[in-house]
């Protein structure tokens, strides 16, 4: 998280430093007997205390306006306690009162900045703790789960869908990739229905296996799943899909054949985009050419 910050935090830092020359330069060094070695130290812990603040803000924040206002209170709490300290080891003129104000009138105003943003974290861990209570739900609805597959069905797919088109970030791109086995039917006909369930736990456990934890696969209907992709462009989802097309071959030894489909979902509703899904499926199925390769992929 430090790289998106760097820009505001070398900005800080420089005012800080130049604060400090100026401290340095306007100040004279006062004596060993007139300095107090435990207001030194109180200040020293707060200084230290202000920092691992701002450090951590830094470390685990994103950019966003919550974010600014903890680091922009938390740095001027940092200001002001190093000007604090500053004033136990300098002497300044009586009328320089320059360096008295900018010693503590930071402060009160760090604090305030500081409340707003806490407030906003304290909001922003409500949402995320209904979204964990929900999803926590949803895991616990058996319904949801393909009893043959063990994988989520079509109706958490789209609450998923839902959920994370809702939660977008601008410029986050979202995938959808369908995975059709072409064929089954008739290895159903032929080696019977036993064989055919077997067949495709053996995939779904596969499948599941070469995706990231953050991707979601669902069994769509009988022998289609589609797999939702987060943070995934489509050039990214086109490549796992030729991925799983060339090593099926490897897997299974029956002839059989893997259509995907590759969607970029946009700001529609999950029904909208799994309806559009299942039209670039149905018009890959009826393309002549379609039939005869060993394999077809379609890129919306």
């Amino acid at each position: 998280m430090w790289r998106y910050h760097r820009q505001k935090l070398s900005v800080c830092l420089l005012l800080l430093l130049a604060v400090l020359v100026l401290a340095f330069h306007q100040g004279e060094l006062k004596d060993w007997a007139l300095r107090d070695s435990v207001d030194s130290l109180g200040e020293a812990v707060t200084l230290a205390v202000c920092g691992a603040w701002l450090s951590l803000i830094i470390s685990s924040r994103p950019v966003g306006r919550i974010t600014n206002y903890l680091f922009f209170g938390s740095f001027l709490l940092l200001f002001s306690a190093t000007l604090d300290l500053a004033d136990e080891v300098l002497d300044y003129p009586p009328e320089q009162r320059l360096l008295s104000w900018l010693e503590s009138f930071p402060a009160p105003v760090g604090m305030v900045l500081l409340t707003i943003g806490l407030f906003g974290w304290h909001r922003e861990q409500q949402v995320i703790s209904r979204q964990l209570q929900g999803r926590e739900g949803f895991l616990r609805d058996h319904q949801l789960i393909d009893p043959l597959t063990q994988l989520y069905g079509p109706v958490y797919l789209h609450a998923v869908l839902n959920r994370e088109i809702k939660l977008r970030r601008p410029g986050q791109t979202l995938s959808l990739l369908l995975l059709d086995i072409q064929g089954f039917a008739a290895y159903n006909r032929h080696f019977g229905v036993s064989a055919g369930d077997e067949l495709l736990q053996r995939l779904a456990i596969w499948f599941a296996g070469q995706l990231r934890p953050q991707d979601v696969i669902c069994r769509y209907s009988g022998d289609c799943f589609v797999v939702l992709l987060p943070d995934t462009p489509p050039s990214s989802a086109e490549l796992l899909a030729q991925h799983l097309q060339s090593q099926l071959q490897h897997i299974c030894t029956e002839p059989l054949v893997l259509q995907t489909v590759v969607q970029s979902v946009q700001d529609q509703s999950a029904a909208a985009a799994l309806q559009q899904l299942e039209q670039c499926l149905l018009q890959a199925k009826t393309q002549p050419a379609s039939r005869h390769a060993a394999y077809s992929r379609v890129w919306y």
